[in-house]
């Protein structure tokens, strides 16, 4: 990708260009979040480590690569969104930074919806306006595609909202909902010509050869573990060297 070429840039003239600028546009695991649990008013609440999320592990592994090239990242992940509202955000969170390439992740909580073909229907033309917009803007642009949700319901939830919703995760990830999901988004991103990062493939890989995928989730339904973070950027980082 071109954006390496930036960093190159940088790398050698670091007091006569500009900083690198990627921004990653997603939902609670762009965000950082991991374990859930229910606060004073009775909702659900998160706990967030940015830190210890992909945008972040994507920082660390540049700069080692390129030290005096260290990237600026906008970590736009907002816990609970969904496409079309990153859509809704993409200029004030996203574009309005100029960055030079935008990593972009939802699907988890669309596939939610209990209106399928609805609900993928405003997930595809919310993730191909996004790509639009982003490769006008003259950033560059990946799709990356989400982590396995839960298969089973995990004996450690112990509160009926959270066991409820694990059921209903449980259902969208065996029945194959979630995974048209990231099909529709493959497809908007093959015909837009955006490179896809495809975490997801390696779940499915990991999982048909005997890992269980449950046990790498910190919250027991959607919020892969640090660890599992390293999917994302393993994957990431074969689209940038690509």
């Amino acid at each position: 990708m071109k954006i390496l070429e930036k960093f190159a840039q940088r790398q050698k003239n670091y007091f006569g260009t500009r900083p690198v600028t990627i921004a990653c546009l997603g939902d609670s695991v762009t965000h950082g979040c991991f374990e859930i649990f229910v606060d004073e008013t009775g909702g659900i609440a998160t706990v967030c480590r940015p830190d210890e999320a992909y945008p972040m592990q994507l920082y660390h592994a540049l700069k080692n690569y390129y030290p005096f090239a260290a990237p600026v990242i906008i970590n736009a992940g907002v816990s609970g969104d969904k496409a079309y509202g990153g859509l809704e955000r993409l200029e004030r969170d996203v574009l309005s930074y100029k960055p030079d390439l935008v990593i972009v992740d939802f699907g988890l909580n669309d596939s939610m919806n209990k209106d399928v073909e609805g609900g993928i229907e405003t997930y595809d033309k919310s993730m191909r306006e996004i790509f639009k917009r982003v490769l006008e803007s003259g950033a560059e642009c990946i799709l990356l595609t989400p982590n396995f949700m839960n298969k089973v319901v995990s004996p450690h939830l112990k509160d009926e909202m959270f066991i409820d919703i694990a059921k209903e995760a449980a259902v969208v990830q065996n029945t194959g909902i979630l995974s048209h999901y990231v099909e529709t988004a493959k497809k908007a991103a093959d015909d837009m010509g955006v490179p896809v990062a495809d975490a997801y493939a390696v779940w499915q890989k990991i999982s048909d050869n005997g890992v269980n995928t449950d046990s790498l989730l910190s919250n027991h339904i959607n919020h892969p573990n640090k660890e599992a973070h390293g999917i994302f950027l393993n994957e990431i980082m074969r689209v940038l060297m690509a």
